[in-house]
């Protein structure tokens, strides 16, 4: 295969990525090739050197949604940069699958928290509406405790939860990292 087929077809695999990505990453490997014949090396050793190009187009992705993942931080980039990863190996896509069925597991308790807390932070405020609809003389010392007991709990647990959750993006970030590194076939970071 000559420079030009390859540069081709890594051109048409990167087709997902922004316009001047791809032009950046041509322009990379439109240098490597430079520097290779410079070196005495001919086309097809290199190319022989980088692999097929659509694997490599297909780790490119990876990598720049991985990079996205972690500057935006929002679902939708942590679920294309998952997918993608999924896209690189068949044992990529069955530790995902894992993976996701375990987080489908969590989800009734993910749900439960996030249901669950705002309504502890907010049970003060409920308590008042509540006495202003049935009276506040029906409201006793207990409704007042409990109230304040949830206020403090819902609190500490919203706390908790941020950290957790923060914690747990950058974790992902890591496995996701992982998971390239197991389709790269390098050590495990």
């Amino acid at each position: 295969m000559s420079k030009k087929q390859f540069l081709s077809i890594l051109e048409k695999y990167l087709r997902k990525l922004p316009k001047n990505e791809k032009e950046e990453i041509l322009q990379d490997y439109e240098e490597y090739f430079t520097i290779g014949v410079e070196e005495g090396k001919t086309e097809s050793q290199i190319v022989e050197a980088l692999g097929s190009p659509k694997q490599l187009a297909k780790e490119l992705i990876a990598v720049y949604a991985i990079n996205k993942a972690e500057e935006k931080k929002s679902i939708i980039s942590m679920f294309t940069a998952l997918f993608s990863i999924m896209g690189l190996s068949v044992m990529n896509c069955i530790i995902i699958i894992v993976s996701l069925f375990v987080l489908l597991i969590l989800i009734p308790f993910i749900l439960a928290y996030i249901i669950g807390v705002p309504i502890m932070i907010l049970s003060p405020l409920i308590l008042i509406v509540m006495g202003f609809v049935k009276g506040f003389s029906t409201i006793g010392v207990g409704e007042i405790s409990e109230s304040i007991k949830g206020l403090i709990i819902g609190s500490f647990l919203a706390f908790l939860g941020y950290y957790i959750g923060k914690s747990f993006v950058r974790l992902f970030i890591k496995y996701l990292k992982w998971n390239m590194s197991i389709a790269r076939g390098k050590k495990l970071l």
